[in-house]
């Protein structure tokens, strides 16, 4: 029985590692698919944010963890990548070129890869840099590849596939990004929850 006990305490510790609040969503027509965005409680007037991403494994639910301090970084530098997008996406349709792979220059503020297999594991001060590809259908995509080892067992790992199709879906999901409105979310929730104590 207290086997029992104990293997449902711990499984309840490790879910509520990531028992963060919905903020927003955003869509991806790679994917065909929306994912989650989600925070953590305010304290000492930070936060975190967790972006739902792909991952190698269809049954794992993978984040990225971003600082609230280093959001309007993200955004910047999503902007810059947006832009660069609309700018090599043209070039490639003025050349007719139908077969492209190549790394832009920007890097991502430092995130945490976390994954959920049968725990959750972490992967930290990652810099994900954006690639530019024209797919054999004709399509021109940014992808964030990146192969996570768990910093708790180096023999588990996991990739992430994050993926925008157009300029117009990095714009989108800069404007879901929206720190103000998030803190917002947050303290509403949290003045709910504190009606029931």
């Amino acid at each position: 029985m207290n086997k029992f006990v104990l293997l449902n305490f711990l499984l309840m510790l490790s879910m509520s590692v990531f028992a963060e609040k919905l903020v927003g969503e955003y869509y991806s027509s790679y994917w065909n698919k929306k994912f989650d965005i989600e925070a953590s409680e305010i304290k000492k007037e930070k936060f975190s944010i967790y972006i739902q991403v792909p991952a190698k494994n269809d049954n794992t639910k993978a984040m990225l963890e971003f600082s609230s301090s280093d959001i309007e970084d993200l955004k910047g530098t999503l902007l810059a990548i947006k832009d660069k997008f609309n700018e090599w996406s043209q070039i490639a349709k003025d050349n007719n070129v139908t077969d492209m792979s190549k790394d832009m220059d920007f890097k991502l503020p430092s995130s945490t890869i976390c994954w959920y297999g049968s725990k959750w594991f972490f992967s930290f001060g990652h810099r994900l840099q954006p690639r530019f590809l024209v797919l054999d259908d004709g399509r021109h995509i940014i992808t964030f590849l990146k192969k996570a080892t768990s910093s708790s067992n180096r023999y588990i790992d996991e990739t992430i596939y994050w993926v925008f199709a157009s300029p117009e879906e990095i714009g989108d999901f800069i404007s879901v990004l929206d720190i103000e409105k998030i803190k917002e979310k947050l303290v509403s929730d949290e003045k709910k929850s504190e009606l029931f104590k």
